[in-house]
Parts: C-alpha cells; structure tokens; sequence
C-alpha cells in the first residue's frame, strides 16, 4: 500500500483516563480533517504499544510525532527504542519513517502559554505588576533536556515584561514546585501546567505539591493568592502544531474537512475482517459480535443505546470507569453501532480494541509474530531491563492477575493455553510488566 500515515505517540496511564484520553481527541480531529490515509495512536502504557504501531498501518510512508511537552527520556530513548528506529528519517522494511520533535517544541505553544496567562489574569482581575507565572513542568533526572522546554516558555514570559515574575519549576526535577513560593515574591501566582493531558500529574499530583485545593478559583497559601490554569494540551491549536511538525517532513497534510466519521483509521488487518463479513454470518472478536449492518456487545441484552461516532464509542468503553486494558473481559454492554457501509466494521472494532485487528488478521495468515520477555528484557533500559529474569512464581501470578481478565491468548508465554480464547497477544502488555515488576519489587 502506498499513502501516508500519522501516528501520535504518547505516555497513557494505569490509572486516568484523560492521559491517552487528550491525544485520541487529537487523533479523531485529525481524522475529521482528513489530513492523511491512516491517523493512528500508540502508548507506552496503554494500547496499542508503541513497540507494535508501525504494523497497525500499512502506508508506506510513516510521520510519528510525539506528544510529550519537552524532548526527553521517552522522546529520546523509549520512543525511539520500542519503534526501532531514530530520530528524523529511517527506512525500515521498505517504508520511510520519520520521528518528529515533540509536540511541546513547536513555537505555537509560546502563544499558548502566554494566552493562557492573560486569560487568567483577565478572568480574577489580577494586576500585573503584582502577578507571577509557574510555568509548571514534568522533568526527568534522567534526561536533563527535560527542563528546556518550560525554562524557554518560562523565559518567553519574562522578556514580555508584563508580568512582575516567571519561574519554571518541575513536578520530577529541581527546581521542585514548592520552590515557587521561595523563588517569586508577588502576592499572586498563576500556576500554568505545562502539560498536554489534565490527567492525574495534573489533577492531583501538582496541586499536591502547589498546596492548593480549589482548581478553579483562588487558593491561599504561604499569604499568597494562587490560581491554577488548565494544562496547554487543552487548547484547540494544537492539532496545528501537530500538522505543522508533521509536514516539516515534507508531506503536505492538507487539511480537507470531508472525512467521514469512522474514515482515517489505521488499516492493517481491514480486508480479513471484511472478508470474514462478508458471508453474512456473525463474526464475534472477544466480547465483540459484528454483522454486515450492525456491531454489539456478544452479552447485550433488550434495548441497547445507539452509539454513532468513535469519541463517545471510546469514551463508553474507557471513562466510566477507567479502563486501562482495553482487551480486559470487562466491555461495558448496553451498547450498539449501526453501519452505514460494511467497512466501517474495522473502524468501530478498532475503537474498541485498538491494535487488535491487526494482530487477529497476521494469525489468520500465519504470520504473527511474538516477542518474548527475554526480547523485552534486553532492549529496555529502564524499569523493565532484565524483565525475563523474574521468578517463575511471579510470572505466573502476573499471568493470572493479568491475562486471567483478558480475552486475548498470552502467545508471547510458553505453555500458556487459555479455552475458547482465539484472539493473539504477541508481547506482553505494559499494565503486565508493570505488575509483574511491582510483585517483584515486593517479593
């Protein structure tokens, strides 16, 4: 297949569902705009995994960009490593790759930050000369290059000069976050999150640390008037920069606004699945049966409610409650999507199991391929280094706690056999290594 492909690559969670939640809004903007053949996500922590993106699309040519707020671990060792690629252009299996720089790079998120400030300031009516910017963001001690992005917006702030103070401090690094109340002397501090997603670090961890409770109005502390903004993820133009990095590769990413709703998802597996439609039987993929005209839960029963684009599809399956392991035997029911054409199918099932079919249409031809722990264990260099070196007693419990509540097959585990299970798990997921780690750790 010839075309092009736009994967964004981001963090997820165990545990919030705005975390990925932010970036598949990005992705179905994306796809509504129409700007590529394929539009595609992947995750450290949740699916599809990063290291398994390049094979749920089939174009040829491949843009990933990141979006993480600064270049750092992630940006410069996990993303890389999982793909198998480098920064910038790589040819791999006969498709051109690019990795862009990350999202938080991009000069649009300087008119971000500084509209966001105004904004706050306008809506509390603070005076200026008495007002100071955190430019709150994450950090890492393992990539000092973590810092530069929010030190450069922190700075952008400063030589504006309309504003008493700026100050940059970090969730993970030095300077911390309580440090703003020593390194800034104004009566009033608004704290910018320098973040993409208004997940957990967000919603609790950087109030923690800020000493605040009240997220939308004034919060006093240390005899200071703090207010908290949203993260700059929130904001609608980064969809933008999105593009704009992305056709810094060359590709135009022209903007058409004609797509259809259930159009741009990634395409590897989509001719098995209608094939196995196309006899008019039904076809069932873990908790998920699927005729010609209609997609539902195998366990629904009576009336169901009628479900017609992909972000409330996903956000029934995902939100309420959180949902880390989409293929968790969990699928809420009560649920149904009508289809208005046949191919549809895979854009409804890869909404609700992302990555899957791709995985399920390579077992259909022979052709998947695992990945052992030991293969995990020898490219990470991280908290997963040596993963296969586990005891045997606690690979079998993170066996049983994990893949005991999933409706794929652990193929990537030897002597693994679980009934009535047809559908394939090549590698072993990040909410199993995480576990398996932790039950370590407490062994």
């Amino acid at each position: 297949m010839s075309g092009t492909a736009l994967i964004l690559a981001g963090h997820g969670s165990h545990v919030s569902a705005n975390t990925a939640g932010v970036i598949w809004r990005y992705v179905d903007q994306l796809r509504k705009w129409g700007v590529a053949d394929e539009i595609a996500a992947c995750f450290w922590k949740e699916a599809p995994a990063i290291s398994q993106a390049l094979d749920t699309v089939e174009a040829d040519d491949v843009i990933i960009v990141p979006v993480f707020t600064a270049r750092g671990y992630f940006t410069s060792e996990v993303i890389p490593t999982e793909l198998g690629i480098s920064e910038g252009k790589t040819f791999c299996q006969g498709r051109q790759i690019h990795l862009t720089p990350p999202v938080g790079e991009h000069p649009l998120l300087q008119s971000i930050v500084e509209r966001k400030l105004r904004e706050a300031v306008e809506r509390y009516d603070l005076a200026p000369d008495r007002t100071a910017a955190a430019i709150i963001g994450h950090g890492t001690r393992r990539n000092r290059q973590s810092r530069d992005t929010a030190r450069h917006q922190a700075r952008q702030i400063r030589d504006l000069n309309w504003l008493s103070e700026a100050v940059d401090v970090y969730l993970d690094d030095e300077p911390n976050i309580p440090s703003v109340y020593q390194s800034t002397s104004a009566e009033n501090i608004i704290a910018l999150p320098y973040f993409l997603a208004d997940g957990s670090h967000v919603r609790l961890d950087v109030p923690r640390a800020l000493g605040i409770a009240d997220l939308d109005g004034v919060n006093h502390v240390q005899g200071r008037s703090v207010y908290y903004c949203e993260p700059v993820g929130s904001d609608g133009s980064i969809c933008q920069a999105i593009l704009e990095l992305a056709r810094e590769t060359g590709r135009p990413f022209a903007v058409r606004n004609d797509a259809g709703k259930w159009s741009g998802f990634p395409s590897a597996g989509r001719r098995a699945l209608l094939h196995g439609l196309e006899s008019g039987t039904i076809l069932q993929i873990g908790q998920v049966r699927a005729n010609r005209k209609r997609i539902w839960h195998c366990d629904s029963r009576g009336d169901s409610e009628a479900i017609d684009s992909p972000g409330a599809l996903r956000a029934y399956m995902r939100e309420e409650p959180f949902r880390p392991l989409a293929t968790s035997a969990d699928l809420p029911t009560g649920w149904r999507v009508e289809l208005a054409e046949p191919q549809d199918a895979h854009a409804v099932i890869e909404t609700v199991y992302p990555g899957l079919v791709a995985d399920w249409a390579a077992k259909t031809r022979g052709k998947l391929v695992t990945e052992t722990l030991k293969d995990i264990g020898m490219r990470q260099s991280g908290m997963f280094k040596d993963i296969h070196r586990l005891p045997p007693n606690v690979i079998k419990t993170a066996l049983e706690t994990i893949c005991g509540n999933c409706v794929r097959q652990p193929t990537w585990w030897r002597g693994v056999a679980r009934a009535g299970r047809q559908l394939p798990c090549r590698s072993a997921c990040n909410l199993w290594l995480s576990t398996a780690r932790q039950l370590g750790d407490a062994g």
